[in-house]
């Protein structure tokens, strides 16, 4: 058997890890169009601030591949693949045939055809290549000042990781918000205040007309559609991404917003597998199949894709928009859907004074979305309780209501969730064995002593 994955990233590397755990003889390859070791991309800007290394940026050990006997073939582009012979072509006019292939080609940056966005200094924001690119550019023209055009989750990192490598940074975001996204405007007023706190200017409802400089100098500056300028010597892209589906065009394999798959992330073309952020999942707090380009459901769903493809079916449960971040101190967090439609019910807790703010949004007593700032102590007890699609009830009142309630609340919900399930190890395990399995958390010792104290 051979398995041939399209992508050297959180999800192609789930894949092979869970392919190799059942298949031991199998033949695996991993094709990547960057040429470096599978690396966290999460960690770019702390690389262009400083704050790792090459080394520590690193997904998997040296010996990786070696160890899991993979066949790579890296820093080659997989131009396209024919269905009915069952072959990959690359870049370089090789073929490859498989037997199962797993397409995680992931996404890529999209920006508008803004006159100057091809001078030197205008960079990307997406791969270890684009961070290189922009420290030597750093380096070797001694640049001071870089403005960011974008303020979503890949201008946010790029605003942190040049401000510490010791730039002056302005974003600048055409909504009124940064981050609309994913927070609501209370929290999105929080995460400007904290980047302004460290430094970054921000400059909300502007737009770049232009991208100023020329081929031998490079960027020198942009002009905002308003006609001010402001000087600079790096221009950084970061106005949006979409889902890879160049591969796919043309061929028998169905996509519209992304690759669509059933729960076992088979596409419809047989042999053809689709994960990561690629592809189109069921959502669990929209009800419907949505792509959530995430690092946490990349690897999720490339492990699941990778079991179904070694024979072993196992349905995804399915995923959740989610972005967790540390941004000059602050803890931000955003899970679900933030924004309440006529009939959903919200609880906030804000304390301006610690520079907290929570907010949950129900739906049909369902827990569909929640947004914390400064304190996000019960982020993985919200994921929870949305990935486990049961009513809450009374509760939202009391999830947060401080830990007494919090914990109140947890036993709840584990009492409603054992009275509702009829397994055959219930009556054997003690209550602490029960906890355990069925919230799945290697803490729950540490959690039920902190209730015993409550």
């Amino acid at each position: 058997m051979h398995y041939v994955i399209v992508g050297n990233s959180a999800t192609g590397i789930g894949a092979a890890e869970s392919i190799r755990a059942r298949d031991p003889h199998a033949r695996i390859t991993i094709i990547g169009d960057e040429p470096e070791h599978v690396y966290a991309r999460p960690l770019i800007s702390h690389y262009i601030a400083g704050e790792v290394t090459p080394d520590e940026m690193r997904y998997r050990p040296a010996d990786f591949y070696t160890r899991l006997r993979l066949e790579t073939r890296l820093n080659i582009r997989a131009q396209s693949f024919d269905a009915n012979a069952r072959a990959i072509t690359l870049g370089d006019g090789a073929t490859i045939q498989y037997d199962r292939l797993l397409l995680a080609t992931g996404s890529s940056q999209k920006f508008p055809p803004i006159k100057g966005r091809d001078l030197p200094g205008v960079f990307d924001f997406w791969t270890r290549a684009d961070a290189e690119a922009i420290r030597a550019r750093i380096h070797a023209r001694g640049v001071r000042a870089a403005v960011v055009i974008g303020a979503g989750l890949v201008g946010i990192q790029a605003a942190y990781g040049l401000r510490g490598a010791g730039l002056q940074v302005v974003l600048i975001e055409l909504l009124p918000s940064i981050l609309s996204r994913i927070l609501d405007a209370p929290a999105a007023a929080y995460a400007q205040a904290t980047l302004e706190h460290g430094g970054v200017r921000v400059l909300t409802g502007r737009a770049v007309a232009e991208i100023l400089g020329s081929a031998e100098q490079g960027v020198t500056g942009v002009m905002l559609n308003d006609g001010a300028k402001i000087e600079c010597g790096i221009v950084v892209k970061a106005t949006g991404v979409a889902p890879n589906l160049a591969l796919v065009k043309g061929t028998p394999v169905a996509a519209q917003g992304g690759i669509a798959v059933d729960e076992y992330f088979a596409t419809n073309v047989p042999g053809v597998y689709a994960a990561g952020d690629v592809a189109e999942t069921y959502d669990v707090t929209r009800g419907k199949r949505f792509v959530n380009a995430n690092w946490p459901n990349a690897h999720a769903q490339g492990r699941v894709a990778g079991l179904n493809m070694a024979g072993k079916a196992t349905a995804y449960t399915g995923s959740i928009g989610m972005t967790s971040m540390p941004l000059f101190g602050k803890a931000i967090m955003s899970h679900g859907i933030v924004e309440p439609e006529p009939g959903d019910e919200v609880r906030v807790r804000e304390s301006r004074e610690n520079q907290i703010y929570q907010k949950l949004v129900f739906r049909q007593d369902h827990l569909i979305g929640a947004v914390m700032v400064g304190d996000v102590g019960m982020v993985g007890w919200i994921n929870h309780v949305m990935q486990s699609r049961r009513p809450v009830g009374a509760l939202k009142d009391a999830l947060l209501d401080g830990k007494a309630a919090y914990y109140s609340a947890r036993r709840a919900l584990f009492k409603q969730a054992m009275e509702g399930v009829d397994l055959p190890w219930r009556e054997s395990l003690s209550s602490s064995e029960r906890y355990r399995k069925v919230f799945n958390e290697d803490t729950w010792a540490e959690r039920e002593r902190d209730e015993r104290k409550w």
